[in-house]
């Protein structure tokens, strides 16, 4: 039995998800639909798929409008979180990088450290650990991996996002707190999620300045 076509609609669905900066213009209500019509119309053609501008324009309307309501949807849920967060800072931190292999073996001295010290981050990659701990215990960590240590960078700080539960469900909140210190030309070190909290590990000279912006967006968020 021959399988039914895929309708016009779900075919112009599929071309504008693949294409994001036509659907971010479609969201922002800034496209001319005849012109994209006739341009999307010949790529359906090239697949030997027969319609006509009018039915592609009519799709092309009506995902428009879904699409907005989405982001709208959306970008309700992210200023909720975002209203609902507490910002906190912890300075003077060193990140230290080490190969996985050695680590596995310290573990246990590891976590002696880790359970006197003021800030312990530990996170497993591919082939190493990254470690973000205050300075203080830079030197016992050095000691206990020095032959696997792969990279020290000094002088950091960590600015902790404490967030309400539906940051676990909701989607682009590191995305938009992200665009927001990329955008103002603030570097990020590190990036860690914990539950409800996200740290942004950076350059201690940035710290005042992200944190400036940071406060500045969740009060913005409380007031909208």
């Amino acid at each position: 039995m021959q399988k039914d076509k895929p309708s016009i609609t779900k075919v112009v669905k599929d071309l504008i998800m693949s294409k994001p900066a036509i659907r971010e213009c479609m969201i922002l209500d800034i496209v001319n639909y005849s012109a994209l019509a006739r341009l999307l119309l010949e790529e359906l053609e090239s697949r030997d798929i027969k319609t006509s501008v009018g039915a592609v324009k009519m799709a092309l309307i009506r995902l428009g409008g879904e699409l907005k309501k989405e982001r709208e949807s959306l970008e309700r849920q992210i200023k909720n979180v975002i209203a609902g967060t507490v910002i906190e800072l912890q300075s003077d931190l060193v990140v230290v990088t080490v190969e996985k292999r050695i680590l596995l073996n310290k573990i246990e001295r590891l976590s002696k450290v880790m359970e006197k010290a003021r800030f312990f981050q530990l996170t497993q990659g591919v082939e190493t650990f990254t470690i973000v701990v205050s300075s203080e215990e830079k030197e016992e960590i050095i000691k206990i991996l020095e032959e696997s240590v792969v990279d020290i960078i000094e002088e950091q700080t960590a600015i902790i996002l404490i967030s309400p539960e539906e940051i676990i469900e909701t989607p682009g909140i590191v995305a938009f707190v992200t665009s927001a210190l990329s955008s103002n030309g603030v570097n990020i070190t590190q990036v860690i999620s914990c539950h409800k909290d996200t740290i942004f590990v950076l350059d201690r000279r940035d710290a005042p300045k992200a944190y400036q912006i940071l406060e500045e967006l969740i009060l913005k968020m409380r007031k909208a």
